[in-house]
């Protein structure tokens, strides 16, 4: 299996609907959430199985998605679904599973499906675009959405210990589409052109989807906390998982990424 995670309005919907155009498969045991709604016009694409455990565990915990439990408390309440855990995992019969909800479950699936799940996809997003996001979506403040960001991607890696992750960069899309999609391919085990790639996916990606402005952006600080993760985080997003990584942080300022 493949976990495709990360905070919530990073691009996980989109991540795992064009991984799905490359051949990669969501499974038909367990439905999807994958309706066309004004929050995300191409689909959802979160398996149903999956958001029924995480959030059953996050709920008897004493919390939500936006209202997250301590990891302490997430990881003893996930003991009692160990055997959910195992039976989604023995009878999903697709590649890719998609949830932002794992980021805060990782552990525990790891732990319970270690034979079965191969590598785990963070999709990354720029905190404020983030923010902004759910501040529009669902009237969170900036503020929280920006502590959100920062405990879904802190949780993934603090709870992830064997499983190869990868890190992809959803605004890279709107930059070199073909190429940041080309290099998520190759860190899976696929061979895959850039003609291929944009022919299996045409349509299904726009920038028109991204309704978040760059001075928007720009006008949103960042604490140093979460400034440093995300630099962090796009240094992961331009290695393979393939490759050996040395832990050096890449240093981008908000500038040269916003022109890039």
């Amino acid at each position: 299996m493949i976990a495709v995670t990360g905070m919530h309005r990073s691009g996980t919907s989109c991540f795992a609907g064009l991984l799905a155009r490359c051949g990669f498969s969501l499974g038909n045991v367990y439905p999807l959430l994958n309706e066309s709604r004004a929050d995300n016009e191409k689909g959802h694409f979160e398996n149903l199985g999956a958001v029924a455990i995480n959030e059953t565990i996050l709920r008897c915990a004493g919390g939500s998605w936006s209202s997250p439990p301590s990891a302490e408390r997430i990881a003893v309440t996930s003991e009692r679904f160990v055997g959910h855990m195992k039976q989604f995992s023995t009878t999903f019969d697709g590649d890719v599973f998609k949830d932002p909800r794992t980021c805060l479950t990782i552990s525990s699936w790891e732990k319970t499906c270690s034979d079965d799940l191969e590598y785990v996809v963070l999709c990354l997003r720029h905190p404020a675009s983030v923010a902004l996001s759910l501040q529009r979506r669902d009237n969170i403040k900036i503020e929280a959405g920006l502590a959100l960001w920062l405990r879904y991607n802190q949780s993934l890696l603090d709870g992830i210990s064997k499983t190869p992750l990868i890190v992809t960069d959803y605004d890279q899309l709107g930059f070199e589409f073909r190429g940041e999609l080309k290099r998520l391919m190759a860190a899976l085990g696929v061979k895959m052109s850039k003609k291929k790639i944009c022919r299996q996916t045409e349509n299904f990606y726009s920038e028109k989807l991204n309704h978040v402005r760059v001075e928007e952006i720009a006008a949103i600080h960042l604490p140093v906390e979460i400034a440093s993760l995300y630099q962090e985080l796009r240094s992961r997003a331009s290695v393979s998982v393939h490759q050996k990584q040395s832990g050096k942080s890449l240093k981008h300022s908000l500038t040269d990424f916003l022109q890039r």
